[in-house]
């Protein structure tokens, strides 16, 4: 009698399938193999309810649709200098920035400057110094296109994509070194705001206050984290104000950057002023400059900036004073007056050149409000008689000549509004 096993199992499958012999079985492992992809994507980034349309109308376009996400994907890929670049002979762009190594090379970077970009990142000899230089020429080549606003000239390079993705593609140590470079975030923030990538400045702030640039040896000391911080929202900043959307956007942008901070559970309460007050500053002079109306700034966001510095500072800086006479609708000239009430002279005198001119600047418009919007001449008299109590003496033998020139400079800035009164 034969034996049977008493273990009865299924004959085990070929490990490694014979691939399909003709063109209907490719065709099939093909569609199969999309259709497991397409799922896939649809899991990860699910489609959105779309409302419906007339028949023959054509459908918008889905952001959030699989095949949205797998072209945007792809197009990132392939659009990778390592793939549409062949690398040429040693590098371009010297590691001495200030050193080209040819003429042909110094045309080259005047006249396709990104090309050159990507020819260093497929050759992997790219370099901060070398990419700044190359984001330099651009925005020269940018402003000298004719019948072309600069801004649009620099989104159609794409400059700041191609930069950006090159970030990303980076090790931490090497994002590290360059968010320390203060002239590649200059260069760089230009054009991403130029192309709309201000969500991608805010991750960077956002890493920067987790102290945490991602990959391989991204920590940040918390100094130099701070430290960076303050110098790329100001750049951001800058760059939203000269390339962007203005001053209002920049105060909105401001105002998330500060959200970020304190909502982190990495943020130290005593980072918050090294760390935005700079910006803030930034912010209060362009006001200043500008004089933002209820057209162009939302008095919501101007209210909340102003709370916002009252936070970092007090209600009697000369910041927050500054801050006060700039309102779109109802500028304020009291913290302002609360200074001068409490300045003597001799602490005036200890003012820096640069706070001193600022001193006079938010005194003349305080002068202006009290007349003009107020019609309080008195009041306007008094702070004007205040303001030259602090001004120095210019008769005094012992200035020098520069002290001298900047206090009738000052009387200058007074009679202008016809108030040297005594």
């Amino acid at each position: 009698m034969k034996g049977t096993s008493i273990f009865q199992f299924k004959s085990w499958p070929k490990i490694h399938q014979p691939l399909p012999r003709t063109p209907r079985e490719s065709q099939q492992l093909l569609n199969a193999l999309t259709s497991s992809f397409r799922r896939q994507l649809d899991h990860a980034y699910p489609a959105s309810n779309v409302s419906n349309h007339n028949e023959g109308d054509r459908q918008p376009l889905n952001t959030e649709s699989s095949a949205h996400a797998t072209d945007k994907h792809l197009h990132n890929i392939l659009d990778n200098p390592l793939f549409r670049i062949v690398p040429p002979k040693p590098t371009l762009v010297s590691h001495d920035r200030n050193a080209l190594r040819s003429v042909e090379e110094q045309r080259r970077l005047a006249e396709e400057p990104m090309l050159v970009f990507d020819e260093l990142v497929a050759s992997g000899s790219a370099t901060v110094p070398a990419v700044t230089e190359c984001l330099k020429s651009q925005l020269v080549l940018a402003r000298s296109r004719d019948g072309h606003g600069v801004s649009e000239a620099m989104k159609a390079s794409r400059a700041a994509s191609r930069v950006v993705n090159w970030f990303w593609a980076s090790d931490g140590a090497s994002r590290r070194k360059l968010l320390q470079s203060r002239p590649w975030t200059t260069a760089l923030t230009k054009f991403m705001v130029a192309e709309g990538l201000h969500n991608n400045v805010l991750d960077w702030l956002r890493l920067l206050i987790n102290r945490d640039l991602g990959g391989d040896n991204g920590l940040i000391i918390e100094g130099l984290a701070r430290h960076t911080f303050s110098h790329l929202l100001i750049d951001f900043l800058d760059a939203e104000i000269r390339y962007g959307n203005g001053f209002g956007s920049a105060l909105k942008f401001y105002l998330r950057a500060c959200q970020l901070h304190f909502a982190s559970p990495q943020a130290d309460a005593s980072a918050a002023k090294p760390m935005l007050l700079a910006a803030g500053a930034q912010l209060s002079r362009v006001a200043m400059d500008q004089k933002p109306s209820i057209e162009n700034v939302s008095i919501y966001l101007y209210e909340e900036f102003m709370d916002v510095i009252s936070t970092l500072t007090s209600t009697r800086s000369l910041l927050f004073a500054s801050v006060a006479v700039c309102h779109p609708s109802q500028p304020d000239p009291q913290p302002f007056i609360r200074i001068v009430e409490t300045l003597s002279p001799s602490k005036f005198q200890k003012y820096n050149t640069a706070r001193r001119d600022a001193f006079l600047r938010v005194g003349c418009d305080a002068l202006r409000i009290l007349m003009v919007d107020r019609d309080n001449y008195r009041g306007a008299t008094k702070l004007a008689q205040q303001m030259q109590h602090l001004l120095p003496n210019t008769t005094d033998t012992t200035a020098n000549g520069k002290s001298r020139n900047r206090a009738s400079s000052e009387d200058y800035l007074l009679n202008r509004l016809d108030l040297n009164m005594t």
